[in-house]
């Protein structure tokens, strides 16, 4: 499982192991959690997520994301779901903190 990153779910303590460039939507899919999304593209800001532990071990936001989570006014452990990619692990996220 070495080129697998391991994704933790909170608070459902639901942990599943998926490929580098998986989005947390879909690591939660994986996961059997359900994560609300709007336009998938990082614009709507429907699927903010914390994280809580790993925020270095995600690609960073692109320009979409950034400007939404800018609009929403989140501090900077706030990822949103649809566009945040993983690329290494471990990586712990909070569902329901928004």
């Amino acid at each position: 499982m070495s080129d697998l990153v391991e994704v933790s779910f909170l608070p459902d303590e639901k942990v599943v192991w998926v490929q580098p460039g998986t989005t947390l939507v879909a690591a939660g899919d994986a996961a059997g959690l359900e994560i609300v999304t709007g336009c998938t593209r990082g614009m709507c800001g429907t699927d903010p997520v914390r994280v809580c532990d790993g925020s270095d071990r995600l690609a960073p936001p692109g320009d979409d994301e950034k400007g939404t989570l800018e609009r929403m006014g989140l501090p900077p452990e706030y990822r949103l779901a649809c566009s945040a990619t993983v690329r290494q692990g471990p990586i712990v996220i909070e569902l329901g903190s928004f």
